[in-house]
């Protein structure tokens, strides 16, 4: 008979953590261990993540091992296509006998028993079909040895009874973990930014800052950060900056009226040139998911800008010559000033400023300058 104290040992692991592989590997340890099996494999793979074990039992513990049915039987395992057939009269779902879906005289003669099984002294099978279509496979084999011979009916009920939980699991699992995916992704996004950004509530609560937005935040000129909350480093622009979050967070105007970006130059104790700010409102589902209601982007006029050299090269052809004249115009020097500090002529200098025009397709230098600008700008990380 089923314990009760087994099964909602069982589904407590199973729920606690989806996306913790060792949950999965421990639940999979107790479903061997109130079953009586000496190997458990739980296989799960679908379109996205391909064929591969979600969690296995001591008895496959080793990398080795694992490696070993991936590379040499999981293409070939002959229950898959059991299992196919076996989806073109009924439902897979439920828990089967390996002689429930191969023949045994045909099962001792293939080959992932003679070169894996039957060396490890495995011969009997329980095998719960969780889901089985064409965009996904997910199966929990328990096998047995010889002498403890078939699984018994009351392991064989508990699988059973396991079956919806677990593949509301797999459902969690799969959900968060594509969201954890996209999550990561964007995160990894904004950090390569080099513009500082701030997700921030309507009271300047700090929910997420990038990687740019960090570094700006540890200079201590401009903005600061107290309590976790983002306030500015001279007075008026704190009071001014609490004001803008306030009022794009809690727009005065009609619901159908376009949602207007604020600006703010955030004043800064080191006599530099201001920060320039940009206040946006976040849409209602993403201040869900984030907490923030506001998205703050922060430049610094006075941070360095370069022209990467790569991208000059790749995207029109610039040479490392003509890389150099195109940084000295972004310095803001003449052609005669490049010229000497190249220590060239300038009518070299200005042979390449005509050719590097028509490789833009600028019409004027001012227009391959603005050109240039435009590059991507990679945020440099702290080493």
């Amino acid at each position: 008979m089923v314990s009760v104290e087994a099964f909602s040992e069982l589904l407590q692991v199973l729920y606690s953590a989806p996306l913790q592989q060792e949950q999965w590997q421990r639940f999979l340890t107790l479903v061997c261990e109130y079953t009586g099996s000496s190997l458990g494999v739980f296989l799960s793979a679908d379109t996205r993540t391909g064929l591969g074990i979600l969690a296995a039992n001591a008895g496959w513990g080793s990398q080795a091992t694992l490696s070993m049915y991936n590379q040499e039987y999981a293409q070939k395992d002959p229950f898959r296509p059991a299992l196919v057939r076996r989806c073109r009269i009924q439902k897979p779902e439920g828990v089967y006998r390996e002689d429930e879906l191969i023949p045994a005289a045909e099962f001792l003669q293939t080959e992932i028993y003679r070169g894996l099984l039957g060396p490890a002294n495995l011969r009997h099978a329980a095998i719960t079909i969780l889901a089985c279509t064409v965009r996904k496979l997910d199966v929990i084999s328990l096998w047995r040895s010889p002498e403890e011979g078939a699984i018994s009916p009351d392991s064989r009920r508990l699988m059973e009874m396991l079956i919806p939980h677990v593949q509301t699991a797999l459902r969690v699992r799969r959900v968060l973990g594509v969201m954890e995916q996209r999550l990561a992704s964007a995160e990894a996004m904004a950090n390569a930014s080099p513009t500082a950004s701030f997700v921030v509530t309507r009271h300047g609560n700090l929910k997420h800052c990038n990687t740019a937005g960090e570094a700006l935040l540890r200079s201590g000129d401009g903005l600061t950060l107290a309590n976790d909350r983002l306030g500015a480093s001279e007075v008026r622009s704190g009071a001014a900056l609490t004001q803008l979050l306030l009022e794009v967070a809690s727009p005065a105007f009609a619901l159908s009226d376009p949602q207007p970006d604020r600006f703010l130059a955030v004043e800064r104790v080191s006599g530099k040139r201001p920060l320039q700010a940009i206040a946006t409102p976040l849409p209602e589902s993403h201040r869900l998911r984030s907490g923030g209601d506001v998205m703050l982007l922060v430049t610094d006029p006075e941070r360095p800008f370069n022209f990467p050299d790569d991208a000059l090269h790749a995207l029109y052809d610039l040479t490392p010559a003509e890389v150099e004249v195109a940084n000295g115009m972004l310095m803001g020097y003449t052609a005669e000033e490049i010229a000497c500090l190249r220590r060239v002529s300038a009518s070299t200098v200005r042979q390449q400023v005509k050719n590097m025009l028509s490789k833009t397709r600028a019409g004027r230098q001012s227009e391959m300058v603005r050109l240039f600008m435009t590059l991507p700008q990679a945020s440099v990380q702290a080493s």
